[in-house]
Formats: C-alpha cells, sequence, structure tokens
C-alpha cells in the first residue's frame, strides 16, 4: 500500500473562504515569503477549452518533473482546474491519458523537494484523482453538501480557530447565540467576528449584549432555510422560519424577494425537466441532453446559468423544482408578486400579511392540483 505523502495537498468544496483560507497557510508554511519568486509556481487551470486544459495538465506536470532553482522546495500550485469543474471536460477522452499520468504520479510520489496543491470547488469523490490524494496525500474537504449537524460542527470548528485571530472569547451560551444569528458560512461568521471586535474596541470575552447590538439577524443558514422550506412546499416549517426571522429583525420586502428569486429559479429547471433538455443526475444535478441553438443561447445569458452552478446548489434546485409543475410555481409567485405588493401599500401588520400570502400561495398551488385532478 502507498504511504501517505506529505507533500500532495488536495484543498476542495464550496466553501471557498475556507479554501482560500487553508491554501494561503499551506503556501506560507511550506514556501518563505523571500523564496515565492522561484519557489511557488502557479499554474491557473481556469480555462474554457479542452486545448487549453491539455496545456494546463502539460504544465502541472512539467513543474512537478523540474527541480526547484538552486535546488531548493518548490510548491507547484494547480488552481481550479476547469476540468473538474466542467462535466463536458471532465468527460473528454483526451483528457484521460494526462489525468492518469498525473493521478499515478501522486500515488507514486513526488520527486524530492517537490510539493503539489490543488485546490478546487468541484471533484467528484469516487474520481481516481480525488482516490489517489486520499490514499497517498492530504485531501481537506469543505464540501457543503453536509446535514445540519455536520454543518454547525464545521462552524464551531472554524469559530474556534477564528476567534483567537481577533483576540476574542465566548463561553459557550454566547456562542449558540452567536451561530444562532449568524448562521453557518465561515465568511459571515469571519466577517460578524470582525464587527464585533469594532464594536467592542478591544480584545476579550464577548457578552451576551454584545451580539444583540451588532452581530445580524438572520444568519445566511437561517434565511436559506426558510427558502428551502418554500421550495420543499413545508408549510409549518415556512411558518416557523419566518417568525424566527421576522424575530431577528429580517426585514419582509428581503424576504419576500427572496422567495420570488426561487421560484425564478425553479421555474425553468421544472420547464427544462418538461421538455427534456436535461434529465436530473444524482452526482452532477442536471444531465443536459444536446440543445436547440436558441436554448443554449438562452441559457448562457441566463444569470446564472445552471450548467455552471455549483453541483450542491443545483441538486437542491431539482429536488424541489421535482415537486412543482409549471402552472403550480406560476400561480405561486402571483401570490408573492401581490404580497410584496401588500407589504408597501397596505396598512395591516407585515407579519400577518407575510403569512396569509405565503398560505394562499401555497393553498393556491393545492387548489390548481385538485382542479387539474378533478378535469382528469
Amino acid at each position: 500500500m502507498t504511504a501517505k505523502s506529505a507533500n500532495c495537498h488536495l484543498i476542495c468544496g464550496e466553501d471557498d473562504f475556507q479554501v482560500a483560507l487553508e491554501a494561503r497557510e499551506l503556501i506560507e508554511r511550506l514556501v518563505p515569503a523571500e523564496n515565492r519568486m522561484f519557489g511557488l509556481e502557479i499554474v491557473d487551470g481556469r480555462v474554457n477549452s479542452l486545448d487549453e486544459c491539455l496545456a494546463c495538465l502539460d504544465k502541472c506536470m512539467e513543474a512537478l518533473l523540474m527541480d526547484g532553482l538552486f535546488g531548493s522546495e518548490k510548491l507547484v500550485w494547480l488552481r481550479e482546474p476547469a476540468f473538474l469543474a466542467n462535466d463536458r471536460l471532465a468527460r473528454s477522452e483526451a483528457l484521460k491519458a494526462p489525468l492518469h499520468a498525473l493521478t499515478t504520479l501522486i500515488k507514486a510520489g513526488l520527486p524530492e523537494g517537490q510539493h503539489l496543491m490543488v485546490t478546487t470547488a468541484r471533484i467528484h469523490r469516487a474520481s481516481a484523482l480525488f482516490k489517489a490524494f486520499s490514499a497517498a496525500g492530504e485531501v481537506r474537504d469543505f464540501g457543503s453538501n453536509l446535514k445540519s449537524r455536520e454543518c454547525e460542527r464545521r462552524a464551531r470548528q472554524f469559530l474556534d480557530r477564528w476567534l483567537p485571530t481577533l483576540e476574542l472569547t465566548m463561553d459557550e451560551p454566547v456562542r449558540q447565540q452567536f451561530l444562532a444569528r449568524a448562521g453557518y458560512d465561515s465568511r459571515q461568521i469571519a466577517s460578524e467576528l470582525e464587527k464585533l471586535r469594532c464594536y467592542r474596541g478591544a480584545a476579550g470575552k464577548v457578552a451576551p449584549e454584545d451580539i444583540e447590538a451588532i452581530v445580524s439577524g438572520g444568519g445566511v443558514n437561517e434565511i436559506w432555510n426558510f427558502i428551502d422550506a418554500f421550495g420543499r412546499r413545508n408549510l409549518a416549517e415556512l411558518i416557523r422560519q419566518l417568525r424566527q426571522l421576522l424575530a431577528q429583525s429580517e426585514h419582509p420586502i428581503r424576504l419576500a424577494n427572496s422567495l420570488e428569486s426561487r421560484v425564478n429559479d425553479l421555474l425553468p429547471i421544472r420547464e427544462a425537466l418538461d421538455r427534456q433538455w436535461a434529465i436530473p443526475d444524482s452526482y452532477a444535478g442536471l444531465r443536459w441532453n444536446p440543445l436547440p441553438t436558441e436554448i443554449d443561447a438562452w441559457l448562457t445569458a441566463r444569470d446564472p446559468d445552471f450548467r455552471k452552478m455549483h453541483t450542491f446548489r443545483l441538486k437542491n434546485l431539482v429536488a424541489q423544482a421535482a415537486g412543482w409543475t409549471v402552472r403550480e410555481l406560476r400561480v405561486a409567485r402571483h401570490h408573492l408578486v401581490q404580497m410584496r405588493e401588500k407589504l408597501v401599500s397596505s396598512s395591516l401588520p407585515q407579519e400577518w400579511l407575510l403569512e396569509v400570502c405565503l398560505i394562499e400561495a401555497l393553498g393556491g398551488v393545492r387548489k390548481a392540483r385538485r382542479s387539474r385532478a378533478a378535469a382528469g
């Protein structure tokens, strides 16, 4: 069995903040600042064509097999290789041989004094390259396809890591209070801690009133739970999340806009499935069939282009779209537009308006289904 190597590092996952942080720390550990002109070689994998991918792999292999200047150690950084993030490129026959060569080199071990770091948002966990890093190197995986408990555990680990850098401390109840408001996204946690440090003006122990005063209510994780509850058509959870967000001073108009945006994401996915432009895929979210020119142009111009979306987010949207029809989504959007207008113009309490309009949106869906069943 191949022994683990200290010179092959894969840093992956959709949490780009932690990926970038880990990459920076690894560079600082392996390559002193004064040696980076010759001791750090960056191979930029953010390319678009097959030929560019092949050139990128050739450059990476050449760098790994060439000694550092004056025999010094060298770190080769393969940064965001497109052939790992782009399904079309990943399936190319022309890439199989050079990818196999890189995988074989990792398994066999790099030449003495050479280090390889690969950073990527996406990589198939069952791929030969990922398995090679797992078996013979080091993998730091910051993927987002995690259960709620795992997300919380990772957020706590990041919080423990970031607090000392700002000379702050928190006892356990304050940690829970902070995460409940800031959410589990590492970039959001770092941002809110910076705000706390500036607000306090000094190092020390964070108090509950500090959290109440400065940490933004309705963290990223929580508002996404609210949006996902709507996408899953879970009315009880939707109302529970709504009340929690309003209690944390989340703006009602923002909540209404976020739900309308989710419907606008689900509609084209539902239509793509209905028209068989794409079919659900357990790994990529969607597997696209050959498209008419005008549809391809429309998707390319769309923001976001679903074909370039992170796998985890796309799989989540596809699963939600599967529970709707196009007509049902249009009915729901109509109610959401009305809700936003009423929030601006009506004198009624906004919480009451939100709850009633959301019930109508999902209730309207149920009525549409009953009408269709009766017609059938």
